[in-house]
């Protein structure tokens, strides 16, 4: 009997590991549209998860303002593993997850599905090779603290020899370069599934155009990055004004490649929550070009505290103001659709993250604006006010934003599944205990700033202490708010999805049926 038992426990284990591995590959390996979303998307959670654990380390230091210098191989570990996980990671991921489901949105196909699928574990695999080394010089790997390897500073704790930080930095190559191709990849595959005489709609106009915005920025990290190696592997001496050059033409528009096509979301959502067209389709269509053209000509600000010739400067203020009207035209066409309407339906979750994710790009972008100008930058440079609000864009426009995407994803992987009134109030309820606390976090770290609060220091006045402890504290009350809302997505999606082939990531009807359905309303 005891036997039988046993024989019976371990076939429905064999039964159940070889389900479990049906899907992983599924998931691991899409064949549709929709499951390069999911993988992209599961990605793109995966490192956040990463970032903020990294995050909350931080904060767990910056309670006390009298740190050791022996605590800062740590704290800067996790500062590094916050930043490159962010940057490197979830950022891509999640551009490519939402410019993914924008071309699904508009009736066009992610054709070459094997390819990405091979190209994003690449990507992703390097970065995690290159974090094991235990990198301690923060994501912006600026010279020379990312190329020392000596007695007084160690530029990776875990690989201390040429050879293996030279491997790391190849790697970091391996993962920025499958980031080239990948959207190259997709905008091949628009072009060729593009119905002929069909106009995409507006969120796919806008994320066509930001991947190619990635293709054409992310080579020069890739060139930084293979220098490094370079350097360790082959003795190539690095020229630091040079190498910042390559970083910065990658490492400022980096922050839009999540933004801007969330723009064309919130182009094609709020007119749905608002119930009526867009205000002027035609003024955000021509806005595609001011903010591709601004976001790739403003890096230059970057380096401000260089002794760059006045017409640089001024070159700066002026490329800011180009991306600002860009900015200011979005939220002018959007605030009219809203305004305009006969009411917005903010009990929607969607259409409320969408709400969220504006007035949070207004109220983070707002503070940008007097960043590149030579009278106010010294001032601001290098403290907490740049980070308030460069995390003020992070936490709404770009988390609730995607938490947007995120839900409409659900809906579009089941065939008529729709949030109950329950879990759309848990939803919504989720959305604001996360956001109202991080937009508080936002403002307190901006303000301190201007007190004088430079960023990553662990020894700093006991005046920022009152600061410092409220951060951490509203960062713990509002964390649980995103995972609520997440979790009661993904909880009412299983119990009252419709299923149309395990978790639709696979199931071709329910994804034919759905960009009918989208062709037909937004085509």
């Amino acid at each position: 009997m005891a036997y039988n038992l046993s024989k019976q426990i371990i076939g429905n284990l064999k039964k159940d590991m070889s389900m479990f591995l049906s899907k992983f590959k599924s998931v691991a390996l899409p064949k549709d549209t929709l499951g390069v979303v999911w993988l992209f998307t599961l990605g793109a959670i995966g490192w956040l998860v990463i970032v903020g654990t990294a995050a909350m380390n931080m904060r767990t230091y910056l309670v006390f303002p009298s740190n050791s210098a022996g605590i800062g191989p740590t704290y800067y570990l996790a500062l590094t593993l916050h930043g490159w996980s962010a940057m490197l990671g979830v950022v891509p991921d999640a551009a490519f997850a939402v410019i993914a489901f924008a071309m699904y949105k508009s009736g066009l196909s992610v054709v070459n599905t094997k390819k990405i699928a091979y190209l994003f574990w690449a990507s992703n695999l390097g970065l995690l090779l290159a974090l094991l080394g235990g990198p301690d010089m923060g994501w912006y790997m600026y010279p020379p603290l990312a190329i020392e390897e000596n007695s007084t500073f160690k530029a990776f704790l875990i690989y201390q020899s040429p050879l293996l930080i030279g491997l790391a930095y190849i790697a970091l190559a391996v993962n920025s370069i499958g980031e080239t191709i990948i959207p190259i990849i997709l905008l091949a595959d628009a072009y060729a599934t593009k119905p002929k005489n069909q106009k995409l709609n507006i969120f796919a106009a806008y994320g066509v155009a930001f991947a190619a915005i990635i293709a054409l920025t992310m080579p020069a990290l890739s060139a930084a990055e293979i220098w490094y190696a370079l350097h360790f592997l082959a003795g190539v001496q690095v020229d630091p004004l040079l190498w910042l050059i390559l970083f910065w033409f990658y490492g400022h528009p980096v922050v839009y490649y999540v933004p801007f096509p969330l723009f064309g979301a919130l182009y094609y959502y709020i007119p749905k929550a608002a119930g009526r067209a867009l205000y002027s389709e035609k003024w955000a269509r021509w806005n595609i070009y001011l903010l591709a053209i601004g976001s790739m000509l403003i890096w230059v600000h970057h380096l401000q505290t260089f002794p760059l010739p006045v017409v640089l400067r001024l070159w700066a203020n002026f490329a800011t103001l180009v991306l600002a009207a860009g900015s200011g035209l979005t939220v002018l066409n959007l605030g009219l659709t809203i305004l305009l309407s006969n009411g917005y339906n903010y009990r929607d979750p969607i259409g409320m993250s969408f709400l969220i994710a504006l007035i949070g790009f207004i109220l983070g972008g707002v503070q940008a604006l007097p960043q590149p100008f030579n009278i106010v930058n010294p001032i601001i440079h290098n403290t907490y006010y740049i980070v308030g609000h460069f995390h003020l864009i992070i936490w709404t426009l770009i988390l609730v934003g995607f938490t947007g995407v995120f839900l409409d994803l659900l809906k579009s992987s089941s065939t008529g599944f729709d949030y109950s009134k329950t879990a759309s109030r848990l939803i919504t309820a989720g959305l604001l205990l996360w956001t109202i606390p991080f937009m508080t976090i936002g403002y307190l770290m901006s303000v301190e700033g201007y007190l004088g609060m430079i960023r990553r220091v662990i020894a700093y006045p006991a005046m920022f202490e009152p600061f410092n402890l409220a951060i951490s504290l509203l960062a713990e009350i509002g964390i649980p708010g995103l995972v609520l809302a997440i979790s009661t997505a993904i909880g009412d999606y299983i119990t009252r999805g419709v299923t149309t082939g395990g978790v639709s990531i696979s199931a071709s009807t329910s994804i034919s049926m759905n960009v009918s359905k989208e062709v037909k309303l937004d085509g």
